[in-house]
């Protein structure tokens, strides 16, 4: 659990521009520079990571890859799936790999779905794939899953299984959100999904981020981090990461303008997206690169 805090990288999956297959090389290049640069964690395959576009086989395959590149990295892996058999091998492979915890949002499928139906998928997952010890955090992300987890399913996850249940990561964007899940379940690691809210919700006492914004500038929300811990102003800082945060909220795709910025941050290869998503095409990368350079300059100088 003392794991579970800080600057995570809701880390994105290289697939090869040709092939599209998943370039596992790329992904042991980008931990090692996010490590350098002051990151706690990563959460492979969630949102960011493009999960639901792959496989179980490659979700694994992504899995082991992450535990074998982390050296000293958390790593939480996605391993939500619209079906509960898929979610049940992948979390069972994840734990049996030395995840440190998973990451599971809500059958995303069927909508309008009841909270007893969310709640009875949460409790067969606990059932089937937990050992004493092994934990989830719930995905609440009710803009892209548009299945919400509300407070009944926490509550009756928590008595029916107790200890199972590591925290929530919120993705809603909302702060009253956030920190509504502190006050509720004071005992739950919080994670907030949002690099615009990270002094924010520091500040409110959440045990950290898992964001987009971490697979490129997981040192300056370290420095926010930092600061709020400190007592000290987190605004310069957090001023920076919103620059970062915008820069992909106004990009056609997040997933490209992430991917193409790494090229630039990171100096790692082109790396693709996998339909549905698609590619920024040269006339918006050229746009983002120009957006990036004077920042890049700057961080250099």
């Amino acid at each position: 659990m003392n794991r579970l805090a800080g600057v995570f990288a809701a880390n994105v999956t290289p697939f090869d521009p040709t092939s599209l297959a998943v370039d596992h090389g790329w992904m042991r290049r980008h931990l090692a520079w996010l490590r350098a640069r002051g990151c706690d964690g990563v959460v492979p395959l969630g949102t960011n990571g493009e999960g639901p576009a792959m496989s179980v086989a490659e979700r694994k395959a992504v899995i082991d890859t992450a535990i074998a590149a982390a050296d000293g990295l958390a790593v939480v892996p996605g391993t939500g799936c619209a079906s509960l058999p898929d979610t049940v091998e992948l979390t069972r492979h994840a734990f049996a790999a030395g995840a440190d915890a998973v990451l599971v949002i809500p059958p995303f499928f069927f909508k309008n779905v009841s909270d007893a139906g969310v709640l009875a998928y949460y409790q067969r997952l606990c059932d089937a794939a937990l050992q004493p010890g092994q934990q989830i955090l719930l995905y609440h992300f009710p803009k892209l899953s548009a299945v919400p987890i509300g407070d009944a399913v926490a509550a009756g996850l928590r008595e029916s299984h107790p200890g199972c249940v590591a925290g929530v990561k919120d993705s809603s964007g909302d702060f009253e959100s956030i920190v509504h899940w502190n006050k509720l379940f004071p005992e739950l690691r919080v994670f907030a999904g949002s690099d615009s809210l990270a002094g924010k919700a520091t500040a409110a006492g959440v045990a950290g981020t898992i964001t987009a914004g971490g697979n490129l500038i997981p040192d300056l929300l370290q420095r926010v981090r930092q600061a709020v811990l400190a007592g000290q102003d987190p605004a310069p800082h957090q001023e920076q990461v919103n620059l970062v945060r915008g820069w992909l909220e106004r990009s056609p795709s997040m997933h490209a303008a992430t991917k193409f910025l790494l090229t630039l941050f990171a100096g790692l290869p082109q790396s693709a997206v996998r339909p549905p998503l698609i590619d920024l095409n040269d006339a918006q990368q050229a746009d983002l690169g120009a957006l990036a350079a004077p920042f890049l300059a700057q961080a250099a100088a």
